[in-house]
């Protein structure tokens, strides 16, 4: 896969559909650098007036630089591959301000569902079990004497309230 191509994929699949309320920044600037042989290239993630931007160039002012497999980046956004984890066993790098990469990653990890993923989602969740008491007509006699030894009364708590004094204001004539 060419770099443009996996770009395009990219965007389509991630970016277009991306959660941007999860973004705590008024502005970011991410440049992402794919390290692959076959589909390395640079791209941009850019965060500008509440609208999350990606464009097949080098972004100068960057607030955060990437360098990473386009496979682990990806894995990065679904979720099975920790970033910072990758970050420490030095399969990615990354400088600058890297929580606005990790805050990237999870706008395009919590991407809004179709309605055609919430209706399979739906029919694959189980009903829940409704269990309903049946009651029983069964009384019981007592005479008085067992009944006063059954219910306990609780003692009666003394209730007091402060008296707070009021201001009377005077009326406008």
């Amino acid at each position: 896969m060419t770099f443009i191509e996996k770009f395009d994929y990219l965007k389509k699949t991630y970016a277009s559909k991306a959660d941007t309320k999860k973004i705590k920044e008024d502005f970011f600037a991410a440049q992402i650098t794919m390290s692959d042989e076959d589909c390395g290239g640079t791209f941009y993630a850019a965060f500008i007036d509440g609208k999350l931007n990606f464009e097949p160039y080098d972004y100068h002012d960057n607030t955060v630089a990437v360098i990473i497999n386009s496979a682990l980046l990806e894995e990065c956004i679904k979720g099975e591959a920790d970033p910072v984890k990758e970050y420490l066993e030095g399969r990615l790098q990354a400088w600058g301000n890297l929580d606005h990469a990790l805050g990237l990653i999870e706008c395009l990890k919590g991407t809004k569902k179709t309605p055609a993923k919430k209706a399979a989602e739906k029919k694959d969740a189980k009903p829940a079990k409704r269990t309903t008491k049946k009651k029983t007509a069964e009384t019981e006699e007592v005479t008085a004497s067992e009944a006063s030894e059954k219910v306990i009364e609780e003692p009666k708590k003394k209730v007091t309230r402060k008296k707070t004094a009021t201001k009377k204001t005077a009326e406008k004539e």
